[in-house]
């Protein structure tokens, strides 16, 4: 609820900064044309930008507690490349990635509150980034076909994640982490869940195919 409050927020504050933008422009006083002309186009960008923050915050899902967010089962192909099956609960959907190399990771991003929004009850968003495969051996990763999925992106030109990761924390109230599951093998038949915490993403087998290619790993 304060994750969408706080989206909420934002958009009303481009949309009041956008009204006085305008109507700073539209005044015709020739004193003060010039200065009012400065200050409208100004606030005019700043709308731009926070509404576009707004929609960019949007694209993320707030994590009220923790929560299975899909599956993934593997069909091996031929050596070290395998189909993921990815099926997302929220999303509705189920799509299909070649992988190649032994392992597979998942990762997200994620969008915190800290200080008083944290201590106020606000909640993490995350966004899934991307799907990829690994291999055991060094020489196998370096010299083998790699692969890695793009699962969402920024679709508003404003990437808030990447603004606040190159910030170095100098933005108050929020900050932007990276959150990937273990690296777990593939095996022809082998089911995983993937589920979310406030802490990060988490992966674990489903069935005994799965089980089983974990053992041999460790």
């Amino acid at each position: 609820m304060l994750y969408s409050g706080f989206v909420g927020l934002t958009i009303l504050l481009s949309l009041v900064a956008i009204y006085f933008g305008l109507k700073f422009i539209g005044r015709g006083a020739w004193l003060l044309a010039w200065m009012r002309g400065c200050a409208g186009i100004g606030l005019l960008v700043l709308a731009g930008l926070l509404l576009l923050t707004s929609l960019d915050l949007l694209s993320y899902t707030q994590v009220l507690t923790s929560k299975t967010l899909g599956t993934i089962s593997f069909e091996r192909k031929d050596d070290q490349y395998f189909k993921g099956t990815l099926t997302l609960i929220v999303e509705g959907t189920e799509t299909e990635y070649e992988l190649y190399g032994d392992q597979w990771q998942i990762d997200a991003r994620i969008i915190t509150w800290t200080g008083m929004l944290q201590m106020m009850g606000a909640k993490p968003g995350y966004r899934l980034d991307r799907l990829s495969g690994r291999y055991y051996s060094l020489e196998d990763e370096h010299r083998k076909k790699r692969s890695a999925h793009q699962l969402s992106s920024s679709e508003y030109w404003v990437d808030i994640w990447s603004w606040l990761q190159s910030s170095g924390g100098m933005v108050p109230l929020i900050e932007a982490n990276y959150g990937s599951a273990t690296y777990l093998p593939m095996e022809d038949g082998a089911f995983y869940e993937i589920g979310l915490s406030a802490n990060g993403l988490l992966a674990k087998p489903m069935n005994d195919v799965a089980e089983n290619a974990i053992k041999r790993w460790r």
